[in-house]
């Protein structure tokens, strides 16, 4: 509603002549007067118009005032309806008691003092006039917050996902660090080295931490340390990549050549803040070069062969492309295919030659498209069970574990405590799931085991989810779920577990492995209306 929106103004009198001044009285106000000559009507009018102020006489036939403004009070819609009272009999302070009592915003006496009047309906009007604009505000912020929530929900997915690749990054480089032949350093701009890898060490036998800074200096040769200095301040200087080849004394007190490369990291500004490189053993190919120089056509066959085979394994990976592509194919002619086209075979039967039996044509028909249909229910569920979205979590791990069972020949077990098992949250319930597929299917993969026992369980305000098998166990640092031992899909279901305040437990049981998840239920449950919402 705009500020200059005109708002209904309800006058209700059963004598004509006074409704006429009423409406003389207003006119000035700029609203829309609405006139009624009864109670009856007047009720009439509310239901089918939004009214800001009812003015309303006390003395009515059938109906009174006092009865009507109780009526109108009564419904939801018209409880913040303001209602003037206007009375040449009634008024005594009992009577405008009454009328207090009866929903009345005002009680005005005969005669009546136009200013008065058009003073008091204004107030009403414009209030009436206010609330409809901070409902309207109201609506729209929540449009906005709804709109921003829903933003801010893509950005979380978007950061978790970042967050699992960061930590999938991290994980890749801690263990590049740990198994990385060559030395990793780095420097800070001012060519101080502030870390060095345990290479370093384990080939010095220096103690470590102590070469920080220039202490590395010490271990290199001395005909090589001018030499190797001045070009790494040339690249300082001008901050270009360093590249430098010096021999560096090993614990055994023999020197080995190396190449050490380092390359800037910069700023947006393009502020050097840091040097990152890499220190190479190349002694050995040092030794070997002239050989390499002297049987550089061997080096071409060697170089022939290794393309050969690379062309080859190129062939072999197209080839499995083709055979996966292949079968992918063959499962889709021979079985939904085939069902299809015997199934329009029967009908082309049916249809020009006019079968004998058509019902039996039809059945046997209508028999091929429904094991079609089950094909492809079967392809579609193995993607996205619909059930987890139609009737819920215990009907879609019932499914996939039957399927598992099948198809694994893993003697898989499922138990619900209590048996009226409360529906969860999509969210919650599409967790759990993911995260029992993966712990089925990690079983499947590495347990080596012939038998697993699924529970879920609701008992004082926590949701425990428990999936044990009697395979091999895990290793201690995976039951420990440190980031350096766990993969992307453990990792995956800790994440899951921490989003909705839960936990992840891997724990060996000797023999197999128990995966636990507990997660508080405040959270988790699905409020009744949803759950019925579901189900209709």
């Amino acid at each position: 509603m705009s500020n200059h929106e005109k708002v209904n103004i309800l006058m209700v009198d059963d004598q004509p002549a006074k409704l006429l001044s009423y409406e003389v009285m207003l006119a000035g106000l700029g609203e829309t007067l609405i006139k009624a000559g009864s109670a009856k009507e007047a009720l009439e009018i509310l239901l089918k118009t939004d009214v800001a102020v009812v003015l309303m006489d006390v003395s009515m036939p059938e109906l009174d005032g006092f009865q009507l403004a109780e009526m109108i009070r009564q419904h939801p819609r018209f409880q913040r309806t303001a209602i003037i009272f206007v009375s040449a009999v009634h008024l005594t302070h009992l009577d405008q008691l009454k009328g207090y009592e009866h929903g009345a915003v005002d009680y005005i006496s005969v005669p009546v003092v136009p200013e008065l009047l058009r003073a008091k309906v204004r107030v009403f009007a414009e209030l009436h006039r206010k609330t409809r604009q901070l409902e309207a505000l109201n609506r729209e912020l929540e449009h906005r917050v709804l709109e921003r929530t829903e933003e801010l929900s893509g950005k979380a997915e978007l950061l978790f996902q970042l967050n699992v690749e960061l930590v999938r990054k991290n994980q890749e480089l801690d263990a590049i660090m740990q198994t990385a032949p060559d030395i990793i350093f780095s420097r800070q701009p001012d060519s101080l080295k502030d870390y060095i890898s345990g290479r370093f060490y384990d080939y010095t036998g220096a103690v470590p931490g102590s070469v920080n800074g220039v202490g590395w200096l010490d271990y290199v040769h001395p005909e090589d340390k001018e030499p190797a200095m001045t070009q790494w301040m040339r690249c300082l200087e001008s901050g270009l990549n360093y590249e430098s080849e010096y021999r560096i004394r090993s614990r055994d007190g023999d020197y080995r050549w190396f190449r050490a490369r380092g390359v800037p990291i910069r700023e947006d500004n393009g502020k050097i803040v840091k040097w990152y490189g890499t220190c190479s053993d190349i002694h050995d190919s040092k030794l070997l070069e002239q050989s390499i120089r002297d049987s550089a056509s061997e080096l071409e066959r060697m170089v022939d062969r290794r393309t050969d085979e690379l062309r080859r394994l190129s062939i072999r990976l197209m080839t499995m492309q083709d055979e996966e592509r292949r079968r992918l194919a063959r499962d889709l002619h021979d079985g939904l295919g085939q069902e299809l086209a015997v199934v329009k075979m029967v009908l082309d039967k049916v249809i020009l030659q006019k079968s004998a039996h058509p019902q039996e044509a039809w059945a046997q028909a209508s028999s091929m498209v429904d094991r079609a249909i089950q094909q492809v229910r079967t392809m579609s569920h193995l993607l996205h069970p619909p059930l987890l979205d139609e009737v819920g979590l215990l009907s879609a791990l019932s499914w996939y574990v039957e399927g598992l069972s099948k198809r694994s020949g893993i003697e898989t077990s499922l138990q619900v405590q209590p048996s009226e098992f409360q529906r969860l949250t999509v969210e919650v319930e599409t967790a759990i799931f993911r995260i029992v597929q993966e712990a089925l299917t990690n079983v499947f993969r590495h347990a080596e085991a012939n038998k697993v026992e699924i529970t879920l369980t609701q008992r004082a305000g926590v949701l425990t989810v428990a999936v044990r098998d009697n395979g091999k166990g895990i290793g201690e640092s995976i039951a420990e779920l440190r980031p350096d031992s766990v993969g992307v899909g453990i990792g995956g279901m800790k994440q899951r577990a921490k989003e909705f305040g839960g936990e992840l437990r891997l724990t060996n049981v000797h023999p197999g492995t128990l995966v636990e998840l507990v997660i508080p239920c405040g959270s988790a449950l699905r409020e009744p209306s949803v759950v019925l919402d579901a189900y209709s």
